[in-house]
């Protein structure tokens, strides 16, 4: 007991001792660096490319997902997203590069193919298209949207038989599937057979009686069986159940246009325009439906669209030789009428280019600055004359003053136009036109042409 007091009183002097001295130095806290935040991945520029997208913010989105590929070259999402980008900015040719690229990466990637089938679609390029879905169905046999797409292009490259092998390999998979028929109808239209087209698309009626495809197509068999006013009811039906249908208001649009009723042709092919921007023909449409309003420097515009997708499209470079010389733009006009008459294959207006180019021609001459004749010196004692009719055709009293150039009449290509019946006025169209038309040929084209939008997209 006594031991362990003298052990506590110990200690408690230790204490003493150690609290007389000076103080117990504080520890200094020790700065910490602030990290900096880690670099965006590849995934976080992506993600922020798709905010951008869905923001309606296509700069912002593109830049990211072009920073997402710096990081990552053979991210798929990004490539397929840039190439949606340029799709609907009108780029088609990057559009082509990018989904390919796309693909390099996933090879499998379905709506990658889908989307790079379209823009050969919209470029022409059917064989491409037939070449890229077979080599997507060698590795996805069963897939119902690549064997849709393949018979739309075999149809558009007329190879009817192909495609209608194509269409009952795919009703074996899927009996009641509606686009399989309505492709069908419209297989059976272009070979003719209107009856069969006719009685399959009221089959794909009954598959399906709100598909605005369904009476799009049968309104296509109306035009060709010339029931013009029930083919109007069918686009008008097609567009009441979906505002947002562009084939709908791009057929109704050209039957405007036959009829020469250009404000309703104009409005119609607008509204498919915007619901599609990258369909050629319906700018082209609308190109022809302000000509015929006689706004050539708007038709002009559009003409030009046309060919920013489609390069040297004939009667885009007709239209715009037509449109300059609207606007007495003749240096310009003769620049497109050779263009034109410039370009392979087989141009259905020719006659109409070469004749406007030699009024053309006639004009530019006529406007062009007389040449002025440089006096003669004075003869140094003339012999005197008695009458002007004793004078010598060269004397100097002839009248050196050139004739005035003639006004040239010009060679004045008539803007021929089919006899027109009283206008259709289509009720007032919901907003959208999409893929074929009724041939139409406008007062300002002879032989202009809208195609009749299907539903294939």
């Amino acid at each position: 007991m006594n031991g362990t007091k003298r052990i506590l009183g110990a200690l408690l002097l230790l204490s003493a001792a150690c609290g007389g001295g000076k103080e117990a130095v504080k520890p200094q806290p020790v700065v910490q660096e602030i990290a900096p935040p880690p670099e965006p991945s590849s995934s976080d520029w992506f993600q922020k490319g798709v905010q951008a997208a869905q923001a309606n913010d296509d700069a912002a989105a593109k830049e990211d997902f072009q920073k997402a590929l710096a990081k990552d070259g053979k991210l798929a999402a990004a490539h397929f997203d840039l190439g949606i980008l340029a799709e609907k900015g009108g780029d088609l040719s990057g559009a082509e590069t990018e989904y390919r690229a796309a693909l390099d990466g996933d090879p499998d990637d379905i709506p990658a193919v889908l989307n790079l089938g379209h823009v050969y679609r919209l470029l022409g390029q059917h064989q491409k298209a037939i070449t890229l879905f077979n080599q997507a169905l060698s590795r996805h046999p069963y897939d119902v949207r690549l064997l849709n797409n393949l018979v739309v292009v075999y149809r558009l490259a007329k190879e009817y038989g192909k495609a209608i092998q194509i269409v009952h390999r795919l009703l074996a998979r899927a009996p009641d599937d509606p686009d399989a028929y309505k492709n069908l109808a419209l297989v059976y239209s272009d070979m003719g057979n209107y009856r069969m087209a006719e009685a399959i698309s009221a089959n794909a009626k009954k598959l399906d009686a709100k598909d605005p495809g369904v009476y799009n197509n049968l309104g296509l068999v109306d035009l060709k069986l010339d029931k013009r006013p029930a083919a109007l009811a069918e686009f008008q039906k097609a567009i009441q159940l979906d505002p947002s249908f562009a084939p709908g208001h791009a057929n109704i649009a050209a039957m405007a246009l036959s009829f020469r009723d250009y404000r309703t042709a104009e409005r119609e092919y607008a509204k498919a325009s915007q619901l599609s921007p990258n369909r050629w023909e319906w700018h082209l449409g609308t190109a022809w439906a302000l000509e015929g309003e006689k706004k050539a420097k708007e038709a002009s515009a559009e003409f030009a669209r046309v060919l920013a997708i489609v390069a040297d499209q004939p009667d885009a470079v007709f239209g715009l030789a037509s449109a300059a010389k609207d606007l007495k733009q003749f240096d310009k006009a003769e620049t497109y009428l050779r263009r034109y008459l410039g370009l392979s294959g087989e141009l259905a207006r020719r006659d109409d280019a070469e004749k406007m180019l030699q009024s053309v021609e006639h004009t530019l001459k006529s406007m062009a600055p007389a040449p002025t004749t440089a006096p003669k010196p004075a003869a140094v004692n003339p012999p005197a004359k008695s009458a002007a009719k004793n004078a010598a055709p060269g004397d100097e009293d002839e009248d050196q003053t050139p004739a005035p150039a003639p006004k040239s009449a010009g060679v004045t290509v008539a803007k021929a136009s089919p006899a027109a019946p009283a206008p259709v006025k289509p009720a007032a169209a919901a907003s959208k036109p999409d893929p074929k038309v009724p041939a139409a040929k406008p007062a300002a084209a002879p032989d202009a042409k809208a195609s009749p939008a299907d539903d294939d997209e």
